[in-house]
């Protein structure tokens, strides 16, 4: 028996169906009438309604063969009385049998019987179709709502990200899902969220570029996309071979002009292991899903900006404090230190006039230039060591270009390094401190030092504009082919009192606090004879560019 694996009587009312009968009935000019709908959790026919009937005199093939065949027909039932079945039918499946029945054997169901019984059976057929689509129109218009109230609620962009894939493929029906995110920088849809079971490590980190597959046409034309069968899609890309259909619709702001070329938010593709498994009632839903999903994607973003300039307010605050306490620290430091120089050479002068041994004098001399270098290193620690923390001076907007071009410049490289040059065009300032000239011509030093005993002496010099959550920044990467680091030195590589050509140690670790000081970072990749990047990143005023 073929029936569909849906439940039919909970979809219909039983003072309609109890209705149908009656007309059935009626219409046939029959003794009596029953209707039995397919029950999916029991897998089989119940009865849901009859008329005039004190019992039920059908034979079980009957219903079988109606099922089967998915035709009307009539037969002489065992107990002498004459049946007539039609089939409910929706969806493409059988959800029922109307039947009516007659007590005098000799009587027979003509044409018009068996067309006015098939016809109120696919009347009931319509209305239930109808009332189908009502509740599942009234449960996705619910979970539409709480979509809405769970993304409103949150400001974390992964969590939001994921909570729309998981939101819309349940809304759809969906079994495996993707939502990408565009990389305005390469043009790559980036996955940034999925839904399903399956996805390997090598699945995860596919990316795709616009020109490639449906998420292509749908980040091309900033429209919906909605494929039945993707076997026979040629925009197809397969990742899950036992999906069958899927749909697309782009994450967009702007609709009112979605072809402005930066709308595009990125691509939600839905799939299924159906044929057809969407039509456009889901389109239109998760089109609805995505006004949202853009609102609640933009917010968190936002929130993520919010929180990044914060942390940058509460960072110069702190630098702001601790410099004038350093500041203070310093003169005092100064002050107490500075004149014990002075006061050993005078010293020192002075023994000329006094009559001593020269042993002694000699013990005193080299006592007294002790004391000498010993408080000059004092104030040279002191210096380095707050460095960091006293006033670099005003900031100002400060072209990243520029300012390694001039680095490179005063860094008078010799002959023998090749310099490579890669400024990206059209970069917006950084707000920092002069002093920004000295942190690249710093690193630019160390590189060449690193580059001595190096075979080949290349100096890769890089500029690019990066963006995140928290915003836009500018990324100055100086490059080297030089000794490296060791996994062991990189461990220590930014300590204060770390061992450095200079003695002191206070080299990187005051380039990282005074870019730390300016709202950015710096980091370091490096392997052993292969030489070393480091990588500075700095918060883009963003509305001005660079002319280089």
């Amino acid at each position: 028996m073929v029936a569909t694996p849906s439940t039919a009587a909970g979809i219909l009312d039983p003072d309609f169906l109890q209705s149908v009968v009656r007309q059935a009935t009626y219409q046939c000019r029959a003794d009596g009438s029953c209707f039995y709908l397919w029950d999916s959790e029991k897998e089989r026919l119940s009865q849901v309604a009859t008329h005039n009937l004190q019992h039920i005199p059908w034979d079980d093939g009957l219903l079988s063969r109606v099922m089967d065949t998915r035709e009307a027909m009539t037969e002489t039932c065992p107990d002498s009385s004459v049946s007539l079945a039609a089939p409910l039918i929706w969806q493409d499946a059988v959800r029922g049998v109307l039947i009516v029945f007659d007590g005098d054997v000799e009587r027979t169901f003509r044409d018009r019987d068996m067309a006015l019984l098939q016809s109120l059976a696919d009347m009931t057929a319509s209305v239930g179709q109808q009332n189908e689509r009502l509740a599942r129109m009234t449960a996705q218009f619910r979970t539409l709502h709480t979509i809405d109230v769970a993304l409103t609620s949150s400001l974390e962009s992964e969590r939001v990200l994921n909570l729309i894939l998981e939101k819309a493929a349940e809304l759809v029906n969906a079994e495996h899902g993707s939502l990408r995110q565009l990389d305005p920088e390469s043009g790559k849809l980036v996955l940034k969220a999925h839904y399903g079971d399956g996805w390997t490590p090598e699945k995860l980190a596919y990316t795709l570029r616009i020109g490639q597959g449906i998420a292509r046409w749908v980040a091309e034309h900033r429209r919906p996309y909605l494929s039945p069968d993707v076997r026979n899609d040629p925009l197809n890309i397969v990742l899950f071979e036992d999906m069958r259909s899927s749909i697309s619709v782009p994450l967009q702001y702007g609709l009112e002009d979605p072809s402005e070329p930066d709308s595009l938010l990125g691509v939600l593709l839905l799939e299924s292991s159906r044929v057809a498994a969407f039509d456009q009632q889901d389109v239109e839903l998760l089109e609805a899903l995505a006004q949202e999903a853009v609102i609640a994607i933009q917010n968190a973003s936002q929130h993520q900006k919010l929180l990044a300039e914060q942390e940058r307010r509460l960072a110069a605050e702190k630098w702001a404090m601790m410099g004038q306490a350093a500041t203070a620290l310093a003169h005092r430091i100064n002050n107490l230190i500075g004149i014990v120089p002075v006061s050993a050479r005078e010293t020192l002068r002075s023994l000329t006039r006094l009559e001593l041994a020269d042993s002694e004098r000699l013990w005193i001399e080299a006592n007294l230039e002790r004391i000498e270098r010993n408080a000059r290193f004092v104030l040279k620690l002191s210096n380095a060591l707050f460095k960091p923390f006293k006033d670099s001076g005003p900031a100002a907007r400060l072209d990243v270009n520029h300012l390694l071009q001039e680095a490179l410049e005063a860094a008078d490289l010799p002959d023998k390094i090749e310099v490579g040059r890669a400024f990206e065009k059209n970069l917006p300032p950084v707000n920092c401190s002069l002093l920004l000239v000295d942190i690249f011509l710093e690193l630019i030093t160390n590189a060449c030092k690193a580059l001595q005993d190096s075979d080949q002496q290349q100096l890769h010099v890089r500029t690019r504009l990066d963006q995140d959550d928290a915003g836009a920044w500018i990324i100055a990467e100086i490059k080297d082919t030089g000794r490296g680091i060791s996994p062991e030195q990189m461990t220590h590589l930014w300590n204060m009192f770390q061992q450095s050509e200079n003695g002191l140690g206070f080299g990187l670790w005051w380039l990282r606090t005074f870019i730390e000081r300016q709202g950015g970072s710096i980091n370091c990749h490096s392997e052993p004879d292969k030489g070393s990047t480091f990588v500075v990143r700095l918060p883009a005023v963003v509305g001005r560019q660079s002319s280089i």
